[in-house]
């Protein structure tokens, strides 16, 4: 039912449950009780999942915890500015906790502390930031993030400027054959192809693509994140290669995430893909998300827009995210290793966001002033949960 209502709406819910309302936003929830038929069962749902004495008494005896926190008078104190989206204000939230470079929306953000599950720390692959290489298929090796403006590439001419690479292939038939360009963690990165499909490339993602398209139809291969605008041409179908499966289009919009190893993920935003794997094919349509698990059947549902495309502006969304999950994204938006040190804090959830614009400093500040949680980097540069 959630997903029926608004931000503004879910804060009236919340801000009921926690017994933190003002009179006017009483009135107002009792307008969305009467308007909306989505929000009553939301609300009975929402107090069904707390504990009943914690509702019952509006989380009374829970305020003086350490985690329940006053963030905007903090902030006052503090007098450090933090971007607030104008909706409801309240003078608590439950367990509160803001995490790294957030975009706060009145300051729901939250964590709850699930049952710690017993196992080893979670390290996170150690990154390799190089810079943005072009390996071409003639052996030659262009460093992206060195070298700039035209480049001379066999017969081809290449253009690297304001993160994206344009080109002019030769004669030559190796214009057909397959360059492969990585983005390395910590960047992003855009490619032009030579039919004028756009690719933008996520960090840790690796694209291979041919300089020229002169076969019955347009292929190219993707491991990582990224998202494609495809310019169209009936005659020529469009094929992205992807771990395990692929994908057929004509001319569209759409995101394509193998992040996680055996897990395909293909978002469209516009036109019509088909998904194509192993144990089946799937048909998409705009605002649906189709999904493979190796071997399985291809799912399918809606998607949020925000929390699956917002990686282009360097936002990271996430609900209900674990610190572990959190600590799989900072190696790649940070290009720094992660150690939970302390098993106790993997399962801890949160939702917020990240900007990938703000140093890994803020992240570790705020999570430790809010949550409790501290963090530091070693001598080898790794940053440390404990």
């Amino acid at each position: 039912m959630m997903d029926q209502l608004t931000d503004d709406e879910k804060f009236l819910l919340l801000g009921k449950v926690t017994g933190t309302l003002s009179p006017a936003e009483e009135e107002a929830l009792e307008q969305l009780f009467l308007t909306n038929p989505h929000a009553r069962p939301a609300y009975d749902a929402l107090a069904a999942s707390l504990p009943a004495s914690d509702v019952a008494t509006g989380f009374a005896h829970r305020k003086t915890h350490s985690t329940w926190r006053d963030l905007e008078a903090e902030l006052r104190q503090q007098q450090t500015p933090v971007p607030v989206v104008p909706l409801f204000k309240r003078k608590w939230l439950v367990a509160a906790a803001i995490v790294a470079g957030l975009l706060v929306a009145a300051g729901i953000i939250f964590w709850q502390q699930q049952l710690a599950k017993p196992g080893k720390s979670y390290l996170a692959a150690a990154p390799s930031k190089a810079g943005i290489e072009l390996k071409l298929a003639n052996g030659q090796v262009v460093n992206l993030s060195e070298e700039h403006g035209a480049i001379k590439a066999g017969d081809a001419q290449l253009n690297n400027s304001n993160k994206s690479l344009s080109f002019a292939p030769g004669p030559s038939p190796s214009a057909e054959e397959l360059n492969i360009l990585t983005v390395p963690t910590g960047m992003d990165y855009k490619v032009n192809l030579a039919d004028g499909t756009e690719v933008w490339l996520n960090s840790a993602t690796q694209i291979s693509f041919p300089l020229a398209f002169t076969g019955s139809s347009r292929q190219i291969a993707i491991n990582g994140e990224a998202y494609l605008k495809v310019a169209k041409d009936p005659s020529k179908p469009f094929i992205v290669q992807l771990p395990h499966s692929t994908v057929q289009v004509l001319g569209t919009e759409f995101n394509v995430n193998t992040y996680d190893s055996g897990i395909v993920k293909v978002a469209l935003v516009e036109g019509s893909v088909n998904l194509q794997a192993p144990t089946g094919k799937s048909m998409l349509t705009p605002g649906k998300q189709a999904v493979y698990h190796d071997g399985q059947a291809i799912t399918q549902a809606t998607f949020d827009a925000r929390n699956v495309l917002s990686w282009r502006k360097g936002l990271f969304y996430f609900e209900d995210a674990s610190l572990e999950e959190i600590g799989k994204v900072v190696p790649r938006w940070y290009g720094i290793r992660v150690v939970i040190d302390n098993p106790a804090i993997r399962s801890r959830t949160f939702s917020g966001v990240i900007n990938r614009n703000r140093p890994v400093s803020v992240f570790m500040e705020d999570l430790k002033a809010i949550s409790g949680i501290e963090a530091y980097r070693d001598q080898q540069g790794v940053l440390h949960f404990r």
